[in-house]
């Protein structure tokens, strides 16, 4: 069942990661949803297509992870 919400391994995202860590910084406190649950919230967005609304609660609260997304897709941290 977990393999159905996380579709990356951390072992993977782990190669993934240094390019996030390089790209963007911000201060303030730290994320209570880490950067690989996050990355793994919007790949399943993106395979099932479901709203943002909708996203089982195990990858943390929607807006939290709609707001991040919006934020670094702003930053142009997906096209680096």
């Amino acid at each position: 069942m977990r393999d159905r919400y996380y579709s990356l391994t951390e072992a993977e995202f782990s190669e993934i990661e240094p390019y996030i860590a390089l790209h963007y910084k911000r201060p303030g406190r730290h994320a209570v949803i880490s950067n690989y649950q996050f990355f793994c919230a919007i790949l399943y967005v993106l395979r099932t297509g479901v709203s943002w609304r909708d996203l089982p609660e195990h990858y943390g609260r929607w807006h939290t992870i709609y707001t991040r997304f919006k934020r670094w897709s702003e930053n142009g941290l997906f096209w680096k």
